[in-house]
């Protein structure tokens, strides 16, 4: 377990779902996780409408997974993260130990904790329950970045239902690719700045749109605009916005 953790929410089929997973260990999970994954289910208590966990019931979760890392620090297992949705929290664990072994602890760890758990261990030499059920897609990793983007916005007293100019950048490798992003862009409502060369050799589209800086409202902006940027062989390089106060 390393000290770097991030939460991201996500879209899980029809549902709306959160990982908060261990993003320091991802150099060295593949050469000291154990070959199994242990995944234990908690149904919560009170979910909200969307299926994802409430205030009320922060505590009484922090706490149970509070005792699955100790159990995985006591008996040689790793801790890498969780998902959460439908009205179900699935932490994730790599362990040596049997499933009769987890078994007894995880029925007194749930008793304690007002949990029942149900739980299933299976051989998991990839580690694809941290790559592939927790580790973000290039669209989360998107996602993150608008985080943090908003969450600094947020601290500068930026009221996010303010609607205001949001401008965009992408880089392309060609003048015809990038000329071909720009005709996308304004075919989708987009307003265009310039396309311009480089001193990097590469072009430059930037453009903006008018709108809120809601997590919402940008990501049905720039999850599209980094999905097409790439099908042209470019990349989507971000968002910038002025502070809108109250």
């Amino acid at each position: 377990m390393s000290d770097k953790w991030l939460f991201y929410p996500c879209q899980m089929g029809e549902y709306r779902g959160s990982i908060f997973f261990d993003h320091g260990i991802r150099k060295t999970i593949d050469q000291i996780a154990p070959p199994q994954l242990l995944k234990v289910r908690a149904a919560l208590k009170s979910p909200g409408p969307d299926g994802l966990s409430s205030k009320d019931e922060f505590q009484p979760l922090c706490a149970l997974e509070d005792g699955l890392q100790a159990l995985a620090d006591t008996h040689g297992g790793i801790y890498v993260g969780r998902v959460t949705a439908a009205g179900h929290r699935y932490f994730h664990l790599f362990t040596s130990d049997t499933g009769a072994s987890w078994s007894a602890r995880l029925t007194d760890l749930g008793q304690q904790h007002g949990y029942p758990l149900r739980f299933v261990v299976k051989p998991d030499e990839r580690r694809d329950g941290y790559w592939l059920n927790l580790f973000p897609s290039g669209d989360d990793w998107q996602v993150i970045s608008d985080i943090r983007i908003l969450e600094a916005l947020k601290q500068e007293g930026d009221n996010g239902t303010a609607s205001r100019r949001v401008g965009h950048w992408a880089y392309f490798p060609s003048p015809g690719s990038a000329e071909q992003f720009s005709q996308w862009a304004q075919g989708r409502g987009y307003s265009l700045d310039d396309v311009c060369a480089t001193d990097s050799g590469k072009f430059r589209v930037r453009f903006f749109h008018s709108g809120r800086c809601l997590l919402s409202d940008i990501t049905s902006h720039t999850v599209a605009l980094r999905r097409k940027a790439n099908q042209l062989g470019g990349q989507y390089d971000g968002w910038e916005t002025p502070v809108c106060k109250a």
